[in-house]
């Protein structure tokens, strides 16, 4: 619990993620429960065979551009604290938007449509915050890359899933 009371700020843009306390355990659980939850999301759009796949790819894709990060920064062995960072955040704004997709897989609310697009808002703004703080850089370079960071892991998996 103290782990999720250290992690959950950065959804607020609070905090450092590389100087937030580093388990392999916890990161470990977080990979899971975002795989899960992108493959709920996935499984709703396509069949569950290219969802699972698709989800693998996502996770790989993130967690190389973490690593990748890191590298940039020489500061690699913030791996585990960074990754959860990234991890836990994409979760925690998913498991907040995962009514907000089946609401939208069920009806054709404009409301619903405005509150997945405030969620999407949020989780842009929270990885341009982290990138801002592992690298930091600029919030408007930090924007950038969150692009390049959607591009490569969303946009890449998709991709991929297209030559497979």
């Amino acid at each position: 619990m103290e782990l999720i009371k250290a992690y959950v700020p950065l959804c607020w843009f609070r905090h450092c993620p590389l100087e937030l306390p580093r388990s392999v355990s916890f990161f470990q659980k977080n990979l899971y429960y975002y795989l899960l939850i992108e493959l709920f999301i996935l499984a709703n759009i396509t069949d569950p065979l290219d969802a699972l796949i698709e989800a693998i790819l996502e996770t790989g894709l993130t967690l190389m551009f973490v690593e990748i990060l890191l590298i940039f920064r020489k500061a690699s062995a913030g791996f585990i604290s960074a990754a959860t960072s990234f991890l836990i955040c994409e979760n925690i704004i998913a498991t907040a938007g995962l009514p907000v997709i089946v609401w939208l897989t069920t009806t054709d609310d404009l409301l619903s449509y405005y509150i997945l697009f405030g969620l999407m808002v949020w989780v842009f703004a929270v990885i341009t915050y982290l990138i801002m703080r592992i690298l930091l850089i600029t919030p408007a370079l930090a924007f950038v890359l969150s692009i390049v960071y959607f591009s490569v892991t969303h946009g890449g998996a998709f991709m991929l899933m297209l030559l497979i």
